[in-house]
């Protein structure tokens, strides 16, 4: 499921004074650590709406639940159809169920109102499912008839977008009364083996530190036990299947999110504190691996400053958006070994600013913009058939390209063509998130060039300042044609936090239907260049218009 709206839908049914609707569909925790409570407050700290639909009522506190209420599920329905009716959501939050015949009402739900909702405003709504069913102190939430319970969870499974069980929770969810002393690695086949039977995505979050009983030999040589067992970590392990506005590069596969592991006893609500920030950050508009990694740095810095309330475990703190990269995890795709094994590779600095950056097609417009001053110039071969041009001609056109760079004493980057960039000397060469994933980065560093990445949203600007490229491209900003995007343009919105949280670590140039137009806008982001494509390609003097954009944005504040 995606997140996004069609053009037809007005974005006020789903927003209230700006903010997304996330409904939380959750047990009320009397304490205020977890359930209903850390929902709202995790809803509202991030910018959205909270509506609630309670599951039931807990007495509980700090250091043990003494009683939990049931809601009735005629209740229950009328909260739903009630909501639904006057302040439908941007997203959902599923939480603590209490018995067999509440999940199967939240699921029949889904099913038969939910769904026709959707189809007839021609939304996609995501619902994240936290399948709470054991608190922090390890009591059981939710009801001892296993068989029943277990029947239902895996017919709610097919109705949502994202499940988020931690390791007692995987265990209900496979059927196990509670999961047996396996290594980390028979953990993660039964991850996603699980997730393939379901046909749906499973984070299964590492917060709880590994026993050393749970080790045995038999996995000892392979890197996915011996990266587990470093406790200082902690690895949310995502099984990915289908996911709308995404490469399909990052589809298909398991993909590792590590963080430092906050030592703190005060992390009562951190599956609910996360599970609605990933909510909230769908609602919002960001893709569901975005709002992963959204809603991870946003939980390890609560941690961070988590705080007291009783004698027990104490909460996390409510911070705002996450801003600081030492909050953002690490990422792992064991798919692309290569990408491990890059990280520490140095790359060329690019020399002086890119300020406006023009990418072409056309050795043509490259010797016109270089002519008129232009000191970075990217040379993009895509052309399409009939057009298509013999591996010779390409060849011909990126060599004649690097001579004229040479000659205007430019920064030329070779779009793709790292092979034939680094035989005939480039300055640099630029690769997407998919050519980044098979190129071969060493060679690359060895023969002394500049690398720029492209990016399009949280998950790829962090996968790929992980390799510390010379420069990173964040796109596409404004719609274009230019070329086929999997995802809505980035607005600048986001370009803005983007900025905030690497702007000082590398350049950072902002892409996509950028001109004279928009131009002062994209500045206030603080961005620190633009590349522009048909607005210099396309114009009737390429160098022209070039020297018209360098100028504006030279002298905007």
């Amino acid at each position: 499921m995606g997140v996004f709206l069609s053009t037809n839908i007005k974005s006020s049914e789903v927003h209230s004074a700006g903010r997304p609707i996330v409904w939380s569909i959750a047990g009320s925790d009397s304490g205020g650590g977890a359930g209903i409570q850390a929902d709202n407050l995790t809803i509202h700290d991030l910018a959205g709406h909270a509506c609630t639909v309670v599951t039931a009522i807990t007495a509980q506190n700090s250091q043990q639940v003494q009683g939990i209420t049931p809601t009735p599920t005629i209740m229950l329905g009328k909260q739903l159809d009630c909501l639904l009716e006057d302040i439908p959501p941007a997203a959902i939050k599923i939480g603590m169920l209490a018995n067999p015949e509440q999940i199967c009402c939240i699921s029949e739900w889904l099913a038969s109102k939910l769904k026709p909702y959707e189809k007839a405003n021609n939304l996609q709504i995501p619902v994240i499912w936290d399948p709470v069913m054991v608190s922090t102190s390890g009591q059981s939430l939710s009801s001892n008839n296993q068989q029943d319970s277990y029947a239902a969870y895996l017919q709610l499974a097919k109705q949502v977008s994202l499940i988020t069980p931690n390791r007692h929770e995987l265990a209900v969810l496979l059927g196990l009364s509670q999961l047996p002393n396996i290594t980390h690695q028979e953990q993660i086949a039964n991850l996603e083996n699980l997730a393939k039977r379901l046909d749906c995505n499973i984070l299964f979050t590492g917060g709880d530190p590994l026993r050393a009983d749970a080790l045995n030999s038999k996995s000892q040589s392979a890197d996915l036990h011996n990266q587990s067992i470093d406790n200082s970590y902690a690895t949310d392990w995502l099984a990915v299947k289908d996911i709308p506005f995404t490469s399909p590069q990052h589809q298909h596969q398991r993909i590792g999110f590590s963080s430092p592991r906050v030592v703190t006893q005060h992390n009562h609500g951190t599956g609910c504190t996360l599970s609605s920030a990933i909510a909230t950050t769908m609602a919002m508009g960001y893709p569901l691996l975005d709002a992963i990694v959204v809603g991870k740095a946003y939980v390890h810095q609560g941690l961070s400053s988590a705080y007291p309330v009783g004698k027990g475990p104490g909460v996390l703190a409510r911070n705002g958006w996450p801003k600081h990269l030492e909050h953002f995890a690490q990422i792992t795709l064991p798919k692309y070994p290569q990408i491990k094994q890059s990280k520490g590779l140095s790359f060329t600095n690019v020399q002086q600013p890119l300020q406006v950056y023009p990418v072409t097609e056309s050795v043509s417009v490259l010797e016109q913009v270089l002519k008129a001053g232009a000191r970075t110039v990217q040379l993009r071969l895509k052309a399409a058939p009939p057009l298509m041009q013999s591996e010779q001609q390409i060849e011909q056109a990126i060599q004649t390209a690097i001579a004229l760079g040479k000659q205007y004493q430019a920064q030329v980057f070779i779009n793709d063509h790292w092979q034939l960039a680094i035989k005939h000397g480039a300055f640099g060469v630029h690769l997407g998130q998919e050519d980044m994933l098979q190129a071969d980065l060493s060679q690359i560093a060895g023969a002394g060039l500049a690398l720029g990445l492209s990016s399009h949203g949280y998950f790829e600007l962090l996968l790929a300042q992980q390799l510390s490229p010379s420069y990173l491209a964040i796109g596409h900003i404004f719609s274009t044609p230019t070329k086929s995007m999997p995802s809505p343009p980035q607005g600048l919105n986001k370009l803005e936090k983007y900025c905030t949280l690497l702007g000082d670590r590398l350049p950072l140039v902002a892409i996509g239907g950028i001109d004279h137009t928009n131009l002062d806008a994209v500045k206030q982001t603080q961005v620190n260049d633009i590349a522009v494509v048909r607005a210099v390609e396309k114009a009737k003097d390429p160098a022209q218009s070039w020297q018209k954009l360098q100028q504006q944005w030279q002298t905007l504040s």
